[in-house]
This record gives structure tokens, C-alpha cells and sequence, in this order.
């Protein structure tokens, strides 16, 4: 039975019981103290700011039990307590029921006032109280959850009512704070699920508008089938997570590469709705200057960057057989010698490719398609050694044997006209 009192008790809280119990590596231990004061961890140093947390020896925190109040809008809207405050109304206060448990780890008891012990047995995620809606943030939360624990996992339909109340509590979300939520999410075994929960909740207009965009949006055409371009930018999502998985088993991708591949997947079509309404088709959805307007979080220049190029070479790698020489080769430039950045041009192509439902889907796609497998050896080693070649060039020997030094614009049609050699020994015979 939980405290409700106010007696001297410390317990595990929050997600490190619940992965505790699901049997789940902890990686955090935070701790809860009830009927103690600051005074009592003067000798540990204090890292909370807006309510006394203190960092002990081991790296867990220690926070002292508290109630919170919303007192106004915004992230610091709240009203803090910590005294009398018993470990019930700690819990009580917390986002849903599978994390409002306490552990006494000297007694070896749990605690749980609000069954998420049981919601955790059946996959449910419930709020634990009416609080839930004082920080929307956590309906973000919620979605993050069911992208890391799967599919599986249901929403309580009490959950989603209120989730939907909060429509207009959800405008007033900071921007970098929903990135990082995102980028957790991007981090989760199943990325998808967390817009297509927020769709599903009936919030995504609210805090993707761009995204939900997409929803709205069915191309029509022969090469994409789909419901609409929401359900192929989903499908991306989910087969370059498949992918990624292949390239970690192998070293080949980093934790920063693969959010640069999640986001570029992600946004890869979001221009589309603009360029339908305004031009009639999808021509020019891979330009910059109608992606970045479509971009509904702020994403960090180390990755924007990097995932706007791919997003602009997505349509290109299409069409290279059927480009001039010259466009090739501005083509692997583009990619300033980062082999890895190609990898993950490559990866992207697939994920698309395979994302979509087109009419030869359905009668004659051949087998032979160089863009259904990342195993497809053939297609990825005729890129990666073309790459290689124009790379491996330098006009350094021909320039030493002029007499005297080319300008400008001689030394420029030099190294077009021999990489278009490379380009007919290299790309058109691999």
C-alpha cells in the first residue's frame, strides 16, 4: 500500500521501475524522497533549478517529493511544493500510470496507487490523473512511448479524450523542446508509429501542420498509388529503419547519420502539397526554397543541412542514366567528398522506392529493378565506384606541364571534359 503520509522513504520512481519491470535496461535511476527537506542533502550537490534535485555519488538523482500546481501557460506555468507531500501525490502528479510506480528497493516493495502495474501487463497507456493536461508536452510523450514499445501498445480511451481537449494547450508548445522529443523518436525502434499516433489523436494538425499536410494529399498518378503521400512518407520512414538496422550491424552508420536519414525520409515529400496546389504536380518539391517554409520544428544546422542535400538529390539518383554528363558529375560534386553522406543517398532511394505503390507494382515491375534491395550490389557498387573516380582526379600533374598557368575558366573545362572521360570509362560500363 502506498505511503500516504508523510514517514521518512526513498524510492526508485518513474521510467527506471517501469523498464524494471518490463524487463528493460535502466538507464537512469531517479529516486524520490518523502518526508525530508533540503537541509538533509546539503552535502550533495543540487541540479535542479525550478525544485530541489541533487545528484548523488552513483550518478542517480534524488528529488525531494512534490506537488505541482499550473498557475499559468507555458513550460514554468507550475507552482511547486515539497513539503508534506506525501509519495501518493508525488505519483499522482506524474504523465501516466506506468510511470507512477515506486519501488522501496530496502524493502523490496512496490507501490502502486494507480494500476500501472497492470497497465503495463496489458500494454495500456493512461494518464494518471486530469494533470495530464497541464503539460502538453506529454502528448508527445505518450506517442514516443508507443513508437519505442511498438504497436501493441493501445491508448486508453479515456487518454484519448482528453488528449483531444487539448488541442489549443498544444499550440503554446516550445519549438526546441519538441525537437527533442522528435529526436527521441527518431532514436525509437518504431519511429512511424509516433505520427501516425499523433494523427490518429487527432493532434497532428496542431503541432505538424505541414505533415498532416500530407494527409490531405493523394497524387494520383501511376508511379504512386498510395492512400496518400502521409501513408508513403510513413512507409519510407518504417523501410529506412530496416535499412538502418543493416547499416549499424555493419558500423556503417552513426547515431547523427541516422536522424540526417530519419528527417530526410521524413521530409523528403513534405513540399509536395505546395507544389501540387500551386503548380499541379510535384515538380519542384525538392527545392530548398519550398522545403524550409513546410519544416514545423526548428532541426539543428548539423542536421538540416546534411538532409536538405538529400532530400534535393532524392529525384536526381532517379534519373542519372538519363542526365548529361555534366549534371552527373554536378551530381556526385554535390556530395563534397562525403562518401557516407552517398551511403545515405543510396539508403534513402531504396526506402522511397520501395515505399510506394505504383502500376507496375500490381502487372510487370521487373526483378531486375536496380532500386528493391539494398543488396542490390550492382546498382549501389556502379554509384560507389563512379564516386570514387571523379574523386580520385586532380589536374595537379596538368597544370604543372603548362607553361604557362591556365585561368579560371580553362582550368574549370579541364576537369569537366576529363572527369566525362572517367564518367565513360567508370558510370556507363560498371
Amino acid at each position: 500500500m502506498a505511503n500516504t503520509g508523510y514517514t521518512k522513504q526513498i524510492c526508485l520512481v518513474g521510467g527506471a521501475v517501469r523498464d524494471k519491470l518490463l524487463c528493460l535496461p535502466i538507464k537512469d535511476r531517479d529516486y524520490v524522497a518523502v518526508g525530508y527537506s533540503e537541509k538533509d542533502f546539503s552535502h550533495l550537490s543540487r541540479v535542479g533549478k525550478s525544485f530541489p534535485v541533487f545528484l548523488r555519488q552513483d550518478g542517480s538523482q534524488i528529488a525531494l517529493a512534490r506537488r505541482e500546481k499550473k498557475v499559468s501557460a507555458g513550460y514554468n506555468g507550475f507552482c511547486v511544493q515539497t513539503k508534506q507531500v506525501s509519495l501518493q501525490e508525488d505519483l499522482k502528479r506524474r504523465d501516466l500510470t506506468i510511470n507512477s510506480i515506486a519501488l522501496d528497493e530496502a524493502k523490496g516493495e512496490y507501490y502502486d496507487p494507480f494500476n500501472g502495474i497492470q497497465d503495463l501487463k496489458n500494454k495500456i497507456l493512461r494518464h494518471t490523473s486530469e494533470s495530464f493536461c497541464e503539460d502538453p508536452l506529454r502528448v508527445l510523450r505518450i506517442a514516443r512511448f508507443r513508437a519505442r514499445f511498438g504497436i501493441c501498445w493501445k491508448i486508453h480511451p479515456s487518454t484519448k479524450v482528453l488528449i483531444y481537449q487539448m488541442r489549443k494547450e498544444l499550440e503554446s508548445l516550445e519549438p526546441n523542446r519538441v525537437y527533442r522529443e522528435v529526436e527521441s523518436a527518431m532514436q525509437a525502434p518504431n519511429t512511424s508509429l509516433f505520427f501516425e499516433t499523433l494523427f490518429e489523436l487527432g493532434v497532428l494538425d496542431i503541432i505538424f501542420p505541414h505533415l498532416y499536410a500530407l494527409t490531405t494529399l493523394k497524387e494520383g498518378n501511376l508511379h504512386h498509388l498510395e492512400a496518400s503521400v502521409f501513408a508513403h512518407t510513413m512507409e519510407v520512414l518504417k523501410i529506412t529503419e530496416s535499412l538502418a538496422k543493416t547499416l549499424q550491424a555493419t558500423q556503417q552508420i552513426s547515431n547523427k547519420q541516422l536522424l540526417i536519414l530519419k528527417f530526410a525520409a521524413l521530409y523528403h515529400d513534405i513540399a509536395k502539397p505546395y507544389c501540387y496546389r500551386h503548380f499541379g504536380n510535384s515538380s519542384g518539391h525538392d527545392k530548398q526554397e519550398y522545403i524550409l517554409p513546410a519544416l514545423d520544428i526548428f532541426i539543428p544546422k548539423s542536421i538540416q543541412k546534411p538532409m536538405l542535400q538529400l532530400i534535393k538529390n532524392h529525384t536526381k539518383i532517379y534519373k542519372l542514366d538519363e542526365m548529361r554528363p555534366s549534371k552527373i558529375i554536378e551530381f556526385f560534386d554535390s556530395f563534397c567528398r562525403d562518401k557516407s553522406l552517398l551511403n545515405l543517398q543510396i539508403a534513402l532511394l531504396f526506402a522511397d522506392r520501395k515505399g510506394r505503390i505504383d502500376l507496375q507494382d500490381s502487372t510487370t515491375q521487373s526483378k531486375d529493378s536496380p532500386y528493391d534491395s539494398l543488396s542490390n550490389q550492382a546498382f549501389r557498387q556502379r554509384i560507389l565506384q563512379t564516386f570514387n573516380a571523379l574523386n580520385a582526379y586532380s589536374p595537379k600533374l596538368w597544370l604543372e606541364s603548362q607553361k604557362n598557368l591556365p585561368n579560371a575558366q580553362a582550368i574549370k573545362a579541364h576537369i569537366l571534359q576529363e572527369k566525362i572521360k572517367i564518367l565513360d570509362s567508370v558510370f556507363y560500363q560498371v
